[in-house]
């Protein structure tokens, strides 16, 4: 079929608006919307799918024309091990029949399309990333437009390659985003993060009245436990100590690592009572721990507390009274916790 100068422009217009998008880093879902309602203006199509496998999600893009418009839905779909295999299959056949996809149209009707759906015309891609199916893009025909043509297929095939494409960006978007904000050896957030997050907490306490508090953590003895059982065991031991603070949070806190062997914790909504329980449970919790699997007490932190507004009222000021808190407690013995307001020092500034 030769397509017109009309159709060329709105081609070439769709590819690089969709281009466009994914160069800025938008979101996979912007994007595939966008695929599936360009493809709605291209393909004489009265309904295109877009089944998308998202982690352990399923996700169904249904993009339809209705009164001369367009209207997409998403919704999930619960997974199942017949859908992924499903996929897994198509895939495999389409390697080992040079790239055509051989739809189990079967399965596709039962599980994905509408019974008028499934007594119509259909063409359909895969969406391959990385050598693996993670999804495909289904187009219905209109029988009152004119039947799918091969020039068809391949724009199709093209979207869902931009499908796949935006979809490998947004993964490795997300994943240098989350490297950027976590540290490499306990996996919880790093210090940049800490200190932004900080900010925003102290503006909103400030804002809305409420207290938030600041708890420096130091690791015990962390130097002679090296000499003893090697830096990669005090690496495993940093590790379970992040997993153990973790665990005993709540979902609200903060939990970052905020040097060589000390962390840090930010209390949202917490005065100085509720930031002294949580330490005294979190001390406990990691005297009980088995570092080397057997033997508890082998590790032991010391932790300082400082609190906003009554102990500092600045990023800066409440990490230093946190950390005094918590070097007076390392001076008295260790494995324990202590607040800035027992050192009776001077006013918040």
């Amino acid at each position: 079929m030769v397509r017109t100068c009309d159709e060329k422009d709105i081609l070439l217009k769709t590819f690089a608006e969709i281009t466009s998008l994914m160069s800025s880093g938008k979101d996979n879902r912007i994007i595939l919307q966008k695929i599936i309602e360009n493809a709605l203006s291209i393909l004489p199509s009265r309904k295109v799918y877009l089944i998308f496998l998202d982690n352990h999600r399923i996700v169904k893009y249904t993009g339809t024309i209705r009164d001369k418009g367009k209207r997409i839905a998403v919704e999930d779909i619960p997974a199942s091990a017949g859908i992924v295999n499903w996929l897994q299959r198509e895939y495999e056949s389409a390697k080992s029949s040079e790239g055509v996809l051989s739809l189990d149209l079967s399965m596709l009707a039962s599980e994905f399309l509408h019974e008028e759906d499934s007594c119509s015309t259909v063409v359909s891609a895969p969406l391959i990333a990385k050598n693996s199916l993670f999804g495909v893009i289904i187009a219905i025909n209109d029988q009152e437009r004119r039947r799918f043509t091969e020039d068809d297929v391949h724009l199709l095939t093209v979207m869902a390659n931009q499908a796949a494409i935006a979809f490998e960006n947004y993964v490795l978007y997300k994943k240098l985003e989350i490297e950027s904000i976590t540290d490499g050896l306990t996996g919880i957030y790093n210090y940049r993060f800490l200190i932004r997050s900080i900010k925003i907490e102290m503006k909103r306490a400030s804002r809305f009245g409420y207290p938030c508090a600041f708890v420096m953590i130091d690791v015990d003895n962390l130097k002679e436990y090296n000499d003893r059982n090697g830096h990669l065991s005090g690496s495993r031991a940093l590790r379970d100590i992040a997993q153990v603070i973790t665990k005993n949070c709540r979902e609200i806190d903060l939990v970052a690592k905020y040097g060589g062997d000390e962390f840090a914790l930010l209390l949202p909504h917490t005065g100085l009572e509720g930031a002294l329980r949580l330490g005294e449970r979190m001390l406990k919790a990691i005297r009980r721990f088995k570092f080397d699997g057997v033997t508890p007490e082998l590790l032991t932190c010391s932790m300082g507390v400082a609190v906003f507004p009554d102990d500092a009222r600045t990023v800066e000021t409440i990490i230093e009274r946190a950390d005094a808190a918590l070097y007076l407690a390392k001076s008295r013995g260790k494995n324990g916790i202590l607040s800035y307001g027992e050192l009776n020092l001077t006013n918040p500034s």
